[in-house]
């Protein structure tokens, strides 16, 4: 009302100072006028129509009364959840169909044959087989290639037997030794004295008795160890769990000419649980050895060291030599890599 006045001058002014006053809050008057706003829209357009209608043939005016418009259902639609679209698949797959040729006079009284058209459900994916953390690589089994004589002589096999001594025969002594070459032949198998006091045989493992150690056949434990010596000397050796053989022997062999199947990766087990709580050694890192009894079995078919039976050291070297030569291929790839690899690290320490 204000600005409306005659007064150019006192309508100027007038509306810089409303202006320059801070807008207040929207009350209800504002909400209220712009009710009336939309009701007057409504009421015009209301209007509009009715003179439309009025100006308008009256038969297409009764056409358009008696069909109902459609009300827009403005709503989205809701997503449907997987056993929904599990539901709809299923029902999809057994849709029927009728059949689209012409039928004759006679086949249109009769039933109208139906024919069922299938739907072939889509493959579904495969689920990613999750690796087991104690999973290790197969081992790839290369055929021996033929070797020379000169190479053959190079190899020879190693077993020893033990008695005990002292109380309870937990220390081992030497009591036989066996050595084998390449073809399986025994180039060295002889019974060992023993000085100290045996005080437990093993007889039920190792087949020793007082007599074979008491006999004129059995040899000094130094003799033994000469004659090892020098059949070991420059050859590969192979057996299994050698370390406790050189223990009882005095005697060591470069690990470079050593292949002792109980320390062959490949052979070896895993353990779920680690021997000591070591955190470099976590669940399915521990290696332990399989006996050889075991590997013969599974890897060679051969059945040793039998139930109710005394171990034969002439049979069981035969046995390791066996393993390494089916397994001789990536065995000596394993240990070329281990020699490249020790060079270098000495190469860099000099």
């Amino acid at each position: 009302v204000i600005l409306h006045r005659q007064s150019s001058s006192y309508q100027y002014t007038q509306v810089t100072r409303i202006m320059c006053q801070p807008q207040p809050i929207p009350c209800m008057t504002i909400k209220a006028n712009a009710r009336l706003r939309r009701s007057r829209q409504w009421k015009d357009q209301s209007e509009n129509q009715q003179l439309v209608i009025n100006n308008a043939d009256p038969a297409t005016i009764n056409d358009k009364n008696t069909t109902p418009k459609k009300k827009k259902n403005s709503r989205r639609k809701r997503r449907p959840t997987k056993k929904e679209q599990q539901r709809l698949r299923s029902d999809s797959c057994d849709v029927s169909t009728a059949s689209t040729q012409p039928l004759s006079s006679d086949e249109s009284t009769s039933t109208p044959v139906m024919k069922t058209v299938k739907k072939t459900t889509s493959t579904p994916r495969r689920k990613r087989s999750k690796k087991s953390k104690s999973s290790r690589p197969k081992v790839v089994n290369i055929p021996a290639a033929e070797l020379t004589e000169e190479e053959k002589a190079k190899y020879v096999a190693l077993d020893a037997e033990m008695v005990g001594i002292g109380p309870g025969g937990f220390q081992s002594r030497l009591a036989r030794v066996s050595v084998v070459n390449w073809d399986g032949e025994t180039i060295y198998d002889t019974h060992v004295q023993v000085v100290e006091k045996v005080t437990d045989y093993r007889t039920f493992v190792s087949g020793i008795t007082e007599e074979d150690l008491l006999s004129d056949n059995a040899v000094t434990f130094d003799e033994a160890q000469t004659k090892v010596l020098e059949l070991l000397e420059d050859k590969i050796l192979v057996g299994h769990g050698l370390r406790n053989d050189f223990k009882v022997l005095g005697i060591s062999h470069p690990w470079y000419a050593t292949r002792d199947t109980a320390k062959y990766e490949p052979f070896m087990k895993t353990l779920d649980a680690p021997i000591f709580s070591d955190p470099s050694h976590p669940n399915g890192t521990t290696l332990v050895a399989k006996k050889l009894k075991v590997l013969a079995k599974d890897k060679l078919g051969m059945m040793i060291q039998e139930e109710g039976k005394p171990h034969s050291p002439v049979e069981d070297a035969v046995a390791a030599l066996e393993l390494y030569k089916k397994h001789r291929g990536k065995w000596e790839k394993a240990v070329e890599w281990k020699m490249e690899r020790t060079m270098a690290i000495t190469q860099r320490a000099q």
